[in-house]
């Protein structure tokens, strides 16, 4: 049943993309390189230098954010998310989001015995995320934002692949700290929490520093995570990155063909 909803969720989504009267799209996107890839959920990273790209492309209330990461020893891929988000209310001080994965796809590194193969293969695990944000502005230039994140696994592979698992964000939004006119400063602080299958959930914090100077495309940044208590999950006192980021924000035009038809007959 958990699958019939998230094929039917793929063919409804972009419904509400086209029926949108603004013919403006945005295309934005970040890549980052670090010496340390940490995830989306800061409680796991890769421990190898990394490509993270976030990409988000839409009009209005309606996204398709593919999220890629690859492992840059030997540029294995590490994981693909493709995430779907509908603004449902976006006015006024109090906003409600409904978004998702679908899919999502994370390569773990298995052990195989058989000698005609590597010592070592890629696995693809692949789940499906549901995900509403309820977020309230306090200010123009502070936010309290908090996400619930179900994650259902599509297929299971094998006995290490988690069956189901849930995360919770708080996260406080600030607006960035301009530093004499040309520095500007941002700083993203969560607390999270993780619960795995039945385990006891694990409380976390971590944060996201970046510098970059005003109209450059190029920031600095560093992700930080600290357990709080792990309950039953197990991971590092203490982690983090840094990484350097290339950022873009596009304004894309649908253009009228009326008009073109127009111009062209103008022109003959």
């Amino acid at each position: 049943m958990k699958k019939v909803f998230f094929y039917l969720l793929i063919f409804i989504i972009p419904i509400f993309c086209f029926s949108q009267s603004n013919d403006e799209y945005f295309f934005k996107g970040n890549i980052n390189v670090n010496n340390n890839g940490i995830d989306w959920v800061p409680l796991f990273s890769r421990d190898k230098p990394s490509l993270i790209a976030n990409f988000s492309l839409g009009k209005d209330r309606f996204s398709v954010n593919p999220l890629i990461r690859y492992e840059l020893d030997g540029f294995q891929p590490w994981g693909l998310d493709i995430w779907w988000n509908y603004k449902i209310k976006q006015s006024g001080k109090f906003n409600f989001d409904i978004g998702g994965v679908f899919p999502g796809v994370i390569n773990q590194n298995i052990s195989v015995l058989n000698k005609s193969l590597p010592k070592t293969i890629l696995q693809p695990w692949v789940t499906a995320i549901v995900n509403p944000t309820v977020s309230y502005a306090f200010s123009k230039s502070f936010k309290l934002s908090l996400s619930y994140f179900e994650i259902i696994p599509l297929k299971i592979v094998n006995k290490s692949q988690l069956e189901h698992g849930r995360v919770i964000i708080l996260s406080p939004l600030f607006k960035r700290l301009l530093i004499m006119n040309k520095i500007y400063l941002g700083w993203a602080p969560i607390i999270y929490t993780v619960q795995i299958e039945n385990n006891k959930t694990g409380l976390f914090s971590a944060q996201t520093i970046n510098v970059g100077l005003i109209n450059t495309p190029f920031s600095i940044s560093s992700v930080m995570n600290k357990p709080i208590y792990f309950g039953d999950l197990s991971g590092k006192i203490f982690d983090w990155n840094i990484g350097l980021n290339y950022s873009f924000d596009l304004k894309l035009v649908k253009s009228d063909k009326r008009i073109e038809k127009f111009q062209a007959y103008n022109k003959n």
